[in-house]
């Protein structure tokens, strides 16, 4: 594979440093095939096979990277141009793509909830995301469907499907509709799409860089936020109101982004996301999983009004 540096301009070591092959943080399914290799002057890097439908959004991908990169975006890391001039190459395997491989300290579940620091050093990511991101002459629409659409849709899938989870997300459904009634009012920006801790490389104490930018484009200006708020209290809800979480909504609304018109919006907004999560163990039939998801989804509910009036005490 050393031979697919070279596409990148980059002259493989001669001798790979005789170190065990790092892991490689991400989703695995976000590409056929993932490596670390390494150049002659001892860097990393990251080449990703595509599968052929993949083509057209990465390169979209890499270009939106270098432009925000450009505009002074954090822990942004974009793709290598290869000797082409574009970020994919074709090899006789296929077509690939190569960045930096990022380094880092693995995340310490579960004790990293209480770190506020990386609550604060993620709202700054999302904030100086969005700062850059304004600057560019446009942003891309991310493809994905507006949120009521695609939990109407998944709803009805589920009826037809699953009419036990169904009988679960039903009650939930009309909680919803002042968020929907809400969102063409809510405005957008760029967002990462998927920002949560495990696709944050860490270092001791500060990101070293952001990875899966698969679903990087245009959102409602809360999305980040919301997703990685639901990520975290995932893990245990007590979490919502402790460490991590109150930093993040305190450096957020710092920044403007959480204000007296989308604060109210942001935990039924992270609740509403948690559907896209839901269909992942629906498609993955993972029992267990479904049955912690549809738990959660209901403590957001039931349990809302606390949450949001934790939350408030630390935007005061």
């Amino acid at each position: 594979m050393n031979d697919i540096l070279m596409l990148f301009d980059l002259e493989p070591a001669r001798v790979p440093a005789t170190v065990p092959p790092p892991h490689i943080p991400g989703s695995p399914e976000r590409c056929l095939e993932r490596l670390v290799r390494e150049d002659a002057q001892g860097n990393l890097w990251l080449l990703e096979r595509l599968a052929p439908l993949q083509r057209e959004r990465r390169e979209s991908i890499a270009a939106l990277l270098s432009g925000l990169d450009a505009a002074g975006a954090p822990h942004v890391r974009p793709f290598r141009q290869c000797t082409n001039g574009t970020s994919v190459a074709d090899h006789g395997s296929g077509a690939w793509q190569c960045s930096p491989f990022i380094t880092g300290i693995e995340l310490p579940r579960p004790d990293y909830i209480d770190d506020a620091w990386r609550g604060t050093c993620t709202g700054e990511f999302i904030a100086g995301l969005q700062r850059a991101g304004g600057t560019l002459a446009t942003i891309p629409e991310a493809g994905t469907p507006p949120l009521p659409d695609y939990i109407a849709s998944l709803a009805n899938t589920i009826q037809a499907r699953q009419p036990d989870v169904y009988n679960r997300i039903h009650p939930m459904l009309p909680h919803f509709a002042p968020l929907f009634a809400m969102l063409p009012s809510l405005p957008t920006a760029i967002a990462h799409g998927d920002c949560h801790p495990l696709n944050i490389i860490w270092g001791r104490h500060a990101i070293n860089g952001i990875i899966d930018w698969e679903f990087t484009g245009r959102k409602p200006v809360l999305y980040d936020a919301a997703n990685c708020i639901g990520c975290v209290g995932f893990e245990h809800p007590d979490w919502l109101v402790r460490g991590f979480i109150p930093a993040l909504i305190r450096t957020l609304s710092e920044h403007g982004i959480l204000d007296d018109a989308t604060a109210p919006m942001l935990l039924p907004f992270t609740c509403a996301l948690r559907f896209a999560w839901l269909s992942e163990w629906l498609r993955r039939d993972d029992q267990e999983m479904i049955c912690m998801e549809l738990d959660y989804m209901d403590i957001l509910i039931r349990h809302g009004k606390a949450i949001e009036q934790a939350w408030e005490a630390c935007r005061i």
